[in-house]
């Protein structure tokens, strides 16, 4: 499981240091405290969230890499957090489209939760799928978990365990529990790395280790067992060319 990538444009280092100390045990943060330097990570990097100061190096350059952002060929969400008040400041900066407008000093909770609504408002486009508390989109699910919201690379999932609508993603040593059914869960996942082995199992074929069809079970890099059963054998066997 991947969290989720913040950038961060703050040139005041207390102001940086308390963002860092209060996000950096949740999400994995990168900061940069010029426009330069911002605009170039933005290129090279994926992001799922920036947080942009507008007063950088003493010119309103928050706002103009809010602009590269909104001008990108795949924008992110964004939002301001600034110790400006200045009316007009606030007009032209909310012409880039933030999410939100903060004011300095702010609360742990406060930046959280905006944090957390700023993504799910995000993701709530044509391209992606939201249920309950879980959103979608073509490699990776963001799952909320309490006051978390974890992503989480379909790569990542090692298998599905089943139990009436609820299914429990199991990634590295962690697991996830989402309110979807196997079918839906099959969907989202796609036919290319998992198959489903058994009517409680559903399993990603990069993380398995071996197959012993005479035990019908199959090992996992973790060492972890799945069951294979007889309803899936066959197609198991055709699907991957295993040499009995």
């Amino acid at each position: 499981m991947k969290s989720l990538q913040i950038l961060i444009l703050e040139d005041n280092i207390d102001d940086a240091q308390t963002i860092i100390n209060l996000l950096s045990k949740q999400y994995a943060v990168t900061l940069v405290n010029t426009l330069k330097k911002a605009k170039a990570i933005f290129v090279t990097s994926k992001f799922d969230l920036a947080i942009v100061d507008i007063n950088v190096d003493g010119k309103l350059n928050g706002i103009e890499f809010a602009k590269h952002i909104q001008n990108a060929a795949k924008p992110i969400p964004f939002l301001f957090l600034t110790s400006m008040q200045s009316k007009t400041v606030f007009e032209q900066a909310k012409l880039t489209q933030p999410f939100t407008y903060l004011l300095k000093p702010f609360n742990h909770l406060e930046l959280q939760y905006t944090i957390e609504l700023a993504v799910e408002k995000f993701f709530q486009q044509e391209n992606t799928l939201r249920t309950n508390k879980t959103l979608i989109s073509d490699y990776y699910i963001l799952v909320k978990k309490q006051h978390l919201i974890c992503k989480i690379n379909f790569d990542d999932i090692e298998y599905v365990e089943v139990e009436e609508n609820y299914c429990t993603l199991h990634v590295s040593n962690n697991k996830y529990v989402v309110k979807k059914s196997l079918s839906k869960i099959k969907e989202i996942l796609g036919k290319e790395n998992f198959e489903q082995t058994h009517r409680k199992f559903l399993i990603n074929f990069n993380k398995v280790k071996s197959i012993n069809l005479s035990e019908n079970t199959i090992y996992l890099n973790s060492g972890f067992q799945i069951a294979i059963s007889e309803r899936y054998k066959k197609h198991l066997t055709s699907r991957f060319n295993i040499i009995k």
